[in-house]
């Protein structure tokens, strides 16, 4: 298993881009996932974000530029195309800590047409 933090994020995007709900094991027991101005705390409370966001958008990330990692964090640029053929610009931030993610912050950033 990835242990250094960009490892560990690089490994979170596979399995997203996979629809692994396995992504979940990737996190601490108590990680939070912090965003759209919520917090989910803990893993079944984050499996079960996952389990639904798969199910109903199938995300697949796919990178805007390369990881920015500085120590136990790890901030990414990506644009998550849904099922829906819509795609979202994001920028995620992971908190890494012995191996897992203890948190993960994610942003949506705003479109201007």
């Amino acid at each position: 298993m990835a242990s250094e933090p960009e490892e560990v994020a690089t490994e979170y995007f596979a399995r997203m881009r996979a629809g692994d709900v396995s992504v979940v094991d990737l996190f601490h027991e108590d990680a939070s996932l912090v965003g759209l101005g919520t917090t989910r705390t803990g893993k079944a409370a984050i499996r079960e974000f996952y389990q639904g966001v798969i199910e109903r958008a199938g995300p697949s990330p796919r990178s805007a530029g390369p990881l920015l990692a500085d120590g136990t964090r790890v901030a990414a640029e990506v644009f998550i195309d849904l099922s829906d053929e819509v795609s979202v610009h994001a920028v995620d931030i992971f908190v890494v800590e012995e191996g897992r993610i203890r948190s993960l912050s994610y942003f949506l950033c705003a479109h201007s047409d």
